[in-house]
């Protein structure tokens, strides 16, 4: 009877230890707002990892059950953790033993960060606003955790990329979140027309803009004018008392290069070295008025060079701009002016804004190696004391790896001097499973191609341009991604993703195949028309609504390559022959060869390939006409885009020769110069009654300066011309 009792007892204290024992959230009963939110998130998860009910208490109700402590409370300190008194915004103290955790932060998120940190240890994971993993854990052990008082290096972290859009997913990582970003902000970059509107005042007062040397145009202020002075400030006031909450107010440039020349401002500019110079003493006028609130700037393309004598005041806030930057080195061995900048600007002011750029605006979903750069510019940054980081990535919209791209640089923004290659594996292993070897080793194959090739990796290109996309690494970077989603198996969620890792070397192939007359004669109209049926509708499929950052969706790319390609078909018909002479091409596109203009490979809406360009000059071209049939046909097309300075030509000529020395014009064509926004491609044609022709000649006038209704008036402008079609 003694040992069935023995037996029985023993039995239930085994048993005991090993039912589940509900984790016990410890919060003091006057704890902060903030504490109470982190405690309530904590609780949730608990929750559901354990599929048990979490209480949050005043006092451990159960000594041998995982606790952990929020807050500030004389309960942490009775189990032996020591929170600092004062902890900074946005920073946590973290401790852990003997089953216990104790987590106190700053601030609003403070608390909160620490809670997303422990979950992290304990297994948790938000790869993505969709994409979660929560482990199921029915016996919490909480992990022994060094005391550490985790401090963010940059102060102030917002990412541009569509995860951080998701309030849940940006808190989780550390970032700030729209919502937070909306009330801080009352104004935020390219802000002088909305604080001076050209609409209200240019028509009266033009001297309030920017003076080019010749005339006043909209693009910019003029800076030296104390009228527009009053102007911005009256502005700035009616918007403060709309907005009282909001401390950052941002007076900058407009988005063009069009800034004032006038006496006054070029002298202030002489002073200081450049535009900084009457920008920052402007900047410094204004932030005297409003001495509670952040007047911030832009350090942007042509302000981008810190001013030699004026300093920002201090409460002006700089936004030192990237954009230049080869994003294939890191910025100090690949964007030495840029690292002198910044160097400057951190000389002058401990109130630096960097505004980073981290993909290809111009081809979202294109290949885009910079995951090398990553760290060591946000390294460089912070030893430069930057606090403010803005990484730019592609807004709303998905690109080419946007999940993991924003998960490694909202690590990298809170430390970054974490182990890059361990949050990939981490992020790889969870978010593609079996396929993520083969993920990476794809990316490892992109970066090697980009070093052979000098690191040339920019914002602005387009697959067309890389040299890292040839044909043969082509095969070797899809074979790598067609091992991984074998390697995938039944997963529909992993299959997905890795499809979307294709995507990018789909759309690639699509693209370099525009300047590869052999590839484009290979095609087949019906099999082209279903490799673009397919490639639209797998971007349905995956959330790619737009291509590129002017919001161009996959149907409009699917149709305009159709198009493309039936030109292309015309094309390849054409008797022209070789150039004879060209006048005087930019070597900027295309080098500067003339041979683009008879090629058989059309040029579309981007002057960056496939396109002849002329700045601040007139066109005039001679070609050979092969064949010894007559022919009757003759044109040539331009591109007008006029954001980026390019214009049709005023008048527009052409001409035949049978003897190669006398020309007669066959066709002339005069084309007003309008006012437009959208990208257009004008083809100018002849018919002739059938002859034997063995050249013609095309002329095209210039208007040489953008006009003065253009922001950037004066300024010499564009023409671009492509493909010189002679047929029968």
């Amino acid at each position: 009877m003694k040992h069935t009792v023995l037996i029985i007892l023993l039995v239930f204290r085994i048993t005991g230890t090993l039912e589940a024992q509900a984790p016990q959230i410890v919060l003091p009963s006057d704890a902060r707002q903030n504490d109470i939110q982190a405690a309530q998130v904590l609780q949730f998860y608990l929750q559901k990892m354990t599929g048990q009910a979490i209480r949050i208490q005043e006092q451990p109700a159960d000594a041998k059950a995982p606790t952990i402590f929020i807050g500030q409370s004389r309960e942490a300190r009775k189990a032996g953790f020591e929170i600092p008194n004062d902890i900074p915004v946005d920073a946590f103290y973290a401790a852990g033993k003997q089953n216990k955790f104790a987590i106190a932060g700053g601030g609003e998120m403070g608390a909160e960060y620490g809670v997303y940190t422990l979950l992290e240890l304990l297994g948790c994971r938000k790869y993505s606003p969709v994409d979660s993993f929560i482990p199921e854990i029915k016996q919490i052990r909480l992990p022994d955790y060094t005391a550490r008082l985790e401090t963010p290096a940059f102060p102030y972290r917002e990412l541009w990329y569509e995860p951080a859009f998701n309030e849940a997913w940006a808190r989780w990582h550390k970032l700030k979140t729209n919502p937070a970003k909306n009330r801080e902000w009352g104004l935020f970059v390219h802000t002088f027309d909305r604080l001076c509107p050209h609409e209200k005042y240019f028509s009266e007062h033009p001297e309030y803009y920017a003076f080019n040397g010749a005339q006043h145009s909209t693009g910019q202020l003029c800076l030296s004018n104390d009228t527009v002075l009053q102007i911005v400030m009256a502005s700035l006031r009616d918007l403060m008392a709309q907005k009282p909450e909001a401390q950052y107010w941002s007076v900058s440039q407009n988005d063009n290069y069009d800034y004032c020349k006038c006496a006054r401002c070029a002298a202030t500019d002489a002073q200081n070295g450049g535009p900084s110079g009457s920008l920052i003493t402007f900047v410094n006028r204004v932030a005297a008025a409003f001495p509670d609130k952040t007047i911030s700037t832009l350090a942007y393309q042509y302000t981008r060079q810190a001013p030699r004598e004026v300093k920002p005041a201090r409460n002006v806030n700089i936004c030192l701009c990237s954009i230049e930057c080869n994003r294939g080195k890191s910025i100090e061995s690949g964007c030495g002016d840029f690292a002198g900048d910044v160097h400057a600007w951190a000389k002058l002011t401990d109130n630096l804004m960097i505004w980073d750029y981290v993909v290809q605006f111009r081809s979202y979903i294109s290949p885009f190696p910079n995951w090398h750069t990553l760290q060591p510019n946000l390294q460089f940054f912070q030893q430069n004391g930057v606090r403010m980081m803005f990484e730019q990535g592609s807004g709303h919209s998905r690109s080419e790896f946007s999940d993991m791209r924003a998960y490694l640089l909202s690590k990298l923004m809170w430390n970054p001097n974490v182990s890059v290659d361990s949050i990939l594996n981490d992020f790889g292993q969870g978010y593609y499973g079996a396929g993520w070897p083969q993920v990476q080793a794809y990316v490892h194959l992109l970066t090697e191609n980009l070093a052979k090739h000098g690191n040339g990796l920019w914002i602005y290109d387009i697959p067309q341009n890389e040299a890292f996309l040839t044909q043969e690494n082509w095969s070797h970077y899809h074979n790598t991604l067609i091992a991984a989603l074998d390697l995938v198996g039944a997963d529909s969620a992993r299959i997905r993703r890795t499809e979307e890792a294709l995507l990018p070397i789909w759309f690639a192939r699509l693209e370099k195949t525009k300047k590869d007359t052999a590839l484009l004669n290979e095609y087949l109209s019906d099999s082209l028309e279903k490799e673009l049926e397919m490639f639209e509708a797998y971007c349905q499929k995956l959330g790619i609504n737009t291509l590129h950052e002017n919001n161009y969706p996959p149907k409009n790319y699917r149709a305009d390559y159709l198009a493309f390609f039936s030109k292309h078909q015309k094309v390849r018909q054409s008797r022209t022959g070789q150039i004879i002479t060209c006048s005087s091409p930019s070597p900027t596109y295309a080098k500067g060869n003339s041979a683009v203009l008879s090629d058989h490979l059309i040029g579309e809406t981007d002057y960056r390939y496939n396109w002849l360009g002329f700045q601040g000059t007139d066109l005039e071209v001679v070609a050979e006409v092969k064949g010894i049939e007559p022919v009757s046909t003759l044109e040539l097309s331009f591109l007008q885009d006029q954001q980026s300075w390019v214009f049709f030509p005023k008048k527009i000529t052409l001409e035949i020769s049978n003897d190669g020395e006398h020309f007669q014009v066959v066709q002339e064509v005069d084309v007003p110069v309008e006012r437009s926004g959208q990208k257009a491609v004008k083809t100018i044609s002849a018919n002739f009654p059938p002859q034997m022709v063995i050249a013609v000649r095309v002329r095209a006038e210039s208007i040489k300066r953008c006009p003065v209704w253009h922001n950037c008036n004066g300024n010499p402008c564009w023409i671009f011309a492509d493909e010189i079609v002679v047929g029968n």
